[in-house]
């Protein structure tokens, strides 16, 4: 029970870190801490986000645990000449996340004998031996990259894949929350709620409304209602999951577990929002200035294009081009955004080799993580 009590107070410091990205190290450390090994990093297997795997080019400090800082930079500093097989290998295994994996399933016994990594990194560095937590967040692969050496208890195990998982879910949930916030800029003139580029509702200990932003305000009368103090979707099947969730939140003791999990709420007989619950830890409450539950809204059908007005006066397209851009914001490849566009696909091609030069970007992935920046100012 103790381990329990350890694991239960790292995820509440992790929840913090997602609300204040500087608390990232000491939370990190403290998960590390509690699950017996020595460092650990969250990174994502998505190439275009800036916590991807491959961190030899980074741009921002990442979700690093406090004893992890030292051996990134060995990493990085030998990145080139003794790459780690790590990011490349583990997304290639045939696992659905939630999931475990430990070393052996990366490497063989004569690659961490003879491998550069191994040898410069891995062993200078006193983390020769890697697990790793994969858990999904929406469309993204997460990691949870965890490092011991024989002083910590050896290479891991899969029998020790129940011990490991049990933080997947609430790592989801902290992910989920702070990829909301993580790109927001703080206006000191604003609340914090009012800062979430998503709809969010403060509410109290019996699940009844204190105050929403104005994300979640726009919602009330297309999909969802306020009634007797409370939210409620207008789908009735939808409703009864989405106040299931919420009372079983307010319920939820005060021993880290967590039992409401997320739901999805039907407009026009069609999944239309993903609704999730995060507690609200006596740092998060004061940020909030109150309230003991955070519900947020995600949508789950329309990903808003920025407006290609916007697009067209900062990057100096024309207007065929941010008509395009601005189609391909939403996802779905050059294909999907000709036949949205109604134009053929070389003029699309053609129109695209264009915003690449005009925008300093090479490639469409690079272009939409780009303008997907664009998409979420245009939402506030």
């Amino acid at each position: 029970m103790a381990a329990n009590r350890g694991i239960a107070s790292a995820i509440e410091d992790c929840y913090d870190a997602a609300f204040e990205f500087g608390r990232w190290p000491v939370a990190l450390q403290n998960l590390a801490d509690s699950l017996g090994v020595t460092s650990c990093a969250v990174r994502t297997h998505d190439n275009t986000h800036p916590f991807r795997s491959d961190q030899s080019k980074r741009t921002r400090p990442t979700p690093d645990s406090l004893e992890h800082a030292e051996f990134t930079e060995l990493w990085v500093e030998n990145a080139r000449d003794a790459p780690d097989p790590h990011p490349e290998r583990e997304p290639l295994l045939p696992k659905s996340a939630p999931c475990f994996t430990v070393e052996d399933e990366i490497s063989t016994p004569e690659e961490r004998r003879i491998l550069p990594y191994y040898q410069e990194v891995a062993r200078p560095g006193h983390r020769e031996f890697w697990a790793a937590v994969v858990f999904p967040v929406k469309r993204r692969k997460w990691v949870l990259s965890m490092y011991r050496d024989a002083t910590k208890g050896g290479p891991f195990e899969m029998s020790e894949a129940e011990h490991f998982l049990r933080v997947a879910p609430d790592l989801a949930r902290i992910v989920s929350l702070a990829e909301k916030i993580w790109d927001v800029s703080l206006d000191p003139t604003l609340t914090m709620l009012d800062q979430f580029n998503c709809a969010a509702a403060l509410l109290d200990s019996r699940g009844g409304l204190r105050r929403c932003n104005k994300h979640a305000d726009a919602l009330f009368g297309s999909g969802l209602m306020v009634r007797h103090g409370r939210i409620h979707a207008a789908d009735r099947e939808s409703d009864s999951r989405l106040q299931r969730m919420i009372q079983m939140a307010v319920k939820s003791p005060q021993d880290g577990t967590f039992p409401a999990e997320p739901e999805v709420v039907a407009r026009d007989g069609a999944y239309w929002m993903l609704a999730e619950i995060v507690p609200m830890t006596s740092f998060v409450r004061d940020l909030f200035n109150g309230g003991d539950l955070l519900l947020c809204f995600t949508d789950l059908v329309s990903h808003r294009a920025p407006q290609a007005r916007l697009l067209r006066h900062v990057f100096q397209l024309t207007a065929a081009e941010a008509r395009l851009a601005s189609s391909l914001a939403t996802g779905g490849g050059i294909d999907a955004a000709s036949a949205r566009l109604a134009i053929g696909r070389e003029t699309a091609r053609t129109q695209l080799r264009a915003i690449l030069a005009k925008t300093g970007t090479h490639r469409q992935a690079e272009l939409t993580a780009l303008l997907s920046r664009f998409r979420a100012s245009s939402r506030c």
